[in-house]
């Protein structure tokens, strides 16, 4: 169920929190949104992608491991489900009545600084999709008064939308003006009862997406809409480079259009503020560009 939160002022000037890219920070800002009263949320990227940054294009398994390489947040399992806690969240958030799940290990309880008794945790509590609208926020000194309106939210998806094609439109580039979805889906559908496997339609688009971001096309009208694209079977052009392994990552055209245009390719893995970023150093180099980790 997805809460509201408050957020400290020093949060902007913290180190650890500057270190990170920018969509890193907007990703935290909108997990502990999603997480539950004691900072533990359900690691679901497809589904977080489509709830917190919907219009972005970017990655958020590679925002996730930007995180968790920098010991922000931490993936573990409970009861067969992926989670993710984030570190001290019990102690800058302090809800009037909180809601939340039983944590099984102690070293989660520790890295969340849950102050919760486990006795009065249970899973029921927990809503994996809001209901209702939250209307007032979360004071420092205990939280204060809730007010609810009747009001529904929409859901990220309809109920039978397929995965498969979440994962399509997640990847899909943003394009300047209209990109009617429920035409796409029906026609991503329609292709997968044909037999066309649904992977080499996402791969093919992450690699559309590749190519359109190297001449610096992201957001403009010369991005096709997925209906289009898929009416035309487009994909086939770019099947056969987005599913060969052996093709190398073009670091020039990366790192032109990341100097040019200072946004990072989803496909080159984590940018330059991160420690898992692998841009090799003499490309770099002749770029004049450098690593901005967090132990530099």
């Amino acid at each position: 169920m997805a809460r509201i939160r408050s957020i400290h002022p020093g949060l902007f000037t913290d180190e650890a929190f500057a270190g990170l890219s920018m969509a890193a920070r907007v990703l935290l800002l909108g997990l502990w949104t999603e997480a539950d009263d004691q900072g533990v949320f359900d690691w679901k990227p497809v589904t977080l992608k489509m709830r917190l940054m919907p219009v972005d294009n970017v990655s958020i398994p590679e925002l996730l491991l930007e995180l968790e390489a920098n010991e922000i947040i931490r993936r573990f399992s409970q009861d067969g489900r992926e989670l993710g806690a984030v570190r001290n969240f019990c102690k800058y958030q302090r809800p009037k009545t909180p809601k939340y799940r039983q944590l099984k290990s102690a070293d989660i309880r520790n890295y969340v600084a849950s102050k919760y008794p486990l006795a009065e945790a249970t899973e029921a509590e927990v809503e994996p999709f809001p209901q209702k609208v939250e209307m007032a926020a979360q004071m420092e000194e205990g939280g204060c008064r809730r007010e609810e309106v009747k009001e529904s939210i929409p859901t990220p998806s309809a109920p039978n939308a397929s995965e498969a094609f979440l994962r399509f439109k997640a990847v899909w580039p943003k394009r300047d003006g209209a990109n009617p979805w429920q035409p796409a889906e029906k026609k991503f559908n329609a292709l997968v009862k044909t037999g066309v496997d649904p992977e080499i339609m996402i791969a093919a688009a992450k690699s559309l997406a590749r190519e359109e971001f190297a001449r610096g096309n992201i957001g403009t009208k010369f991005i096709p809409q997925a209906i289009t694209w898929l009416n035309q079977q487009r994909f086939q052009d770019h099947a056969a480079v987005a599913f060969d392994a052996r093709a190398p990552l073009d670091w020039d055209a990366v790192l032109t259009s990341y100097k040019k245009f200072g946004h990072w390719s989803r496909e080159a893995g984590p940018d330059l503020s991160s420690p898992a970023c692998r841009a090799p150093k003499d490309m770099l180099e002749k770029y004049g560009l450098e690593f901005r980790r967090m132990d530099a």
